[in-house]
């Protein structure tokens, strides 16, 4: 396997800032078997890219005010074997995983134990900068701090011993052996050494493990199953496939249970599967976990970036709220539209760098609602 510095993919450069502005649907719109046609077909077309080498897929589109109900599987779930993909297996959904950790930050917030203003010295003021650096500033990835995946040393930790528990502090020691990207609050990186230092706060309030307080608030009240938060080990619970590759293609680099996935803790461990994913974003952005002025924040906060906006612990493309992820064997998409109300889950087996669920999104986009989605 090659160096893998960049373990969660956020974006790729050429997706376009979309607009927000509603169209109503038209009465000569295409009916739903033809946009299914649609989605299906270019779902296939990935598939079938012979450059691309995505072993499988599951997408999901549910669009409540058209009526459509739409999960699709292609390719196979386990190479060797040949066993098709399956709509209903668990997944690691790496940095969507954000969105949950960001979730119960901002629930502390409504409960008045901190505040997005706060200064992170206020926690740990041991860290570098910690009296500049803000609470929002850790959310929204403007606090400048080095991202410890992006270190060589980490990276060849790593490889070198990957079923090594990390420790939260052990992660953020990597980061701050390294200049900060910018001055604080001057610029944007996604770093997941700001989602780190997020679950740490969260367990410093709660007096709690980061797992127990992501279950009571997040999984449990929607009843999730087959959906966790994984402190330690290679283990991915549940039905599943196989996932392979971290970033290039390489025949058969499985790497389902490879890596101890205390390297991601509060950045990217969890895992889920499609409609646990959708019940749990259409929550998450639809409101329900978070105060009615608190969520409007939320979804109103955000760094505009060329390719849509990050906010907090979320990512804005057009009218859909979300985020997406990935780590080896494993991308994913998962983004709602309270204006559309519609979901759009992706899921890949893989972790390639040429091809990621969010540029299929994009294109389920446009055929749903055109540019303007």
């Amino acid at each position: 396997m090659r160096k893998i510095y960049l373990l969660f993919l956020l974006t790729v450069p050429f997706f376009f800032q979309a607009s927000c502005k509603k169209k109503s649907d038209s009465l000569d719109s295409p009916s739903n078997a033809e946009l299914i046609q649609k989605l299906k077909a270019v779902s296939d077309s990935v598939m079938n890219a012979p450059d691309l080498h995505i072993p499988g897929l599951v997408a999901l589109v549910v669009d409540n005010n058209k009526g459509i109900d739409w999960i699709y599987t292609a390719g196979v779930s386990d190479i060797p074997n040949n066993l098709p993909m399956n709509s209903g297996y668990t997944f690691r959904i790496g940095s969507n995983t954000k969105t949950m950790t960001g979730t119960v930050i901002l629930q502390l917030v409504d409960e008045g134990k901190l505040k997005l203003e706060d200064k992170l010295s206020k926690y740990f003021p041991s860290f570098p900068k910690s009296d500049s650096i803000t609470i929002r500033m850790l959310c929204n990835m403007t606090s400048g701090i080095f991202n410890y995946s992006e270190a060589p040393e980490f990276a060849d930790t790593l490889l070198k011993d990957p079923t090594m528990v990390w420790q939260p502090l052990g992660l953020l020691e990597i980061a701050f052996n390294h200049a900060f990207y910018f001055p604080v609050g001057t610029g944007f990186h996604y770093s997941n050494s700001n989602t780190i230092i997020l679950g740490l706060i969260i367990e410093k309030l709660t007096n709690s493990d980061l797992n127990t307080q992501i279950a009571n608030r997040i999984y449990n009240p929607l009843n999730l199953q087959n959906t966790g938060f994984l402190t330690s080990g290679t283990e991915l619970p549940g039905a599943h496939g196989r996932g392979y590759y971290e970033g290039a293609y390489l025949p058969g680099n499985d790497l389902t249970e490879y890596f101890d996935m205390s390297w991601a803790w509060a950045a990217g461990s969890a895992y889920s599967t499609p409609r646990e994913l959708q019940q749990y974003v259409e929550r998450m952005v639809g409101g329900g976990y978070l105060s009615d002025s608190l969520q409007q924040r939320r979804l109103n906060d955000m760094t505009i970036l060329p390719n849509g906006g990050y906010g907090l612990c979320l990512v804005q493309r057009g009218t859909f709220y979300g985020h997406n992820g990935g780590c080896p064997g494993f991308t994913s998409s998962m983004y709602h539209s309270n204006q559309r109300n519609c979901t759009v889950i992706i899921y890949f087996n893989c972790q390639l760098d040429n091809y990621i669920p969010d540029q299929l999104f994009f294109r389920f986009a446009n055929i749903l609602y055109g540019a303007d989605f």
